[in-house]
Formats: C-alpha cells, sequence, structure tokens
C-alpha cells in the first residue's frame, strides 16, 4: 500500500507520495486543477509501480476546489479520504 496526500489549490494541487514505511518516493509534485493535471499525477506514481487500488489519497476539503481530483481518482480506483481542513489545522498545530 502507497499513501498520497495531496494539498488542494485553486489552479494547481501539490501531492507527495509514500511508501508502507513513510519513505517518501516523491514530494512536492505540482498539477493543474484539470484533466491533464489528474493525468500527469497518474502517470507519475504509475512510473513508480504504484497502481491506484494499491493507493490511499487523503486530501482537504478546501472549497470546491477538491472536487475534480477527487472525481478523477475515484474514477480511476482510488481510496480516497477527505479530511477536514479545521482537523489539518489542528494536527499541524499539535493541539
Amino acid at each position: 500500500m502507497h499513501f498520497l496526500g495531496i494539498d488542494i489549490g485553486k489552479n494547481n494541487h501539490k501531492a507527495s507520495l509514500l511508501d508502507e514505511s513513510g519513505k517518501p518516493v516523491f514530494k512536492g509534485f505540482s498539477f493543474s486543477n484539470t484533466t491533464e493535471g489528474g493525468e500527469s499525477l497518474l502517470a507519475r506514481f504509475t512510473e513508480k509501480g504504484v497502481t491506484p487500488a494499491g493507493l490511499e489519497v487523503g486530501l482537504e476539503a478546501t472549497g470546491h476546489y477538491w472536487l475534480s481530483v477527487y472525481s478523477f481518482l475515484l474514477e480511476k480506483g482510488c481510496k480516497l479520504h477527505v479530511i477536514n481542513p479545521i482537523q489539518t489545522d489542528g494536527w499541524r498545530k499539535g493541539t
């Protein structure tokens, strides 16, 4: 199993991929909030030998900007976890 975290933005998102031990496979990969951007993300993790079925994705529900990448990855067969930004802010602050 691999873990993909996505930082959602208006026009661009950033993704980092970790393996089962928590070791980075890639980090800071930027992709646009378009179908072409989603395809570039898919190509990035599949070139590392990671399939959508072997991937868990976490992303924040930031405005409505997360919906397109969520729909794209769901259609590809990824297991998705949508997280409230208030929760991630609390985790970041250690509260």
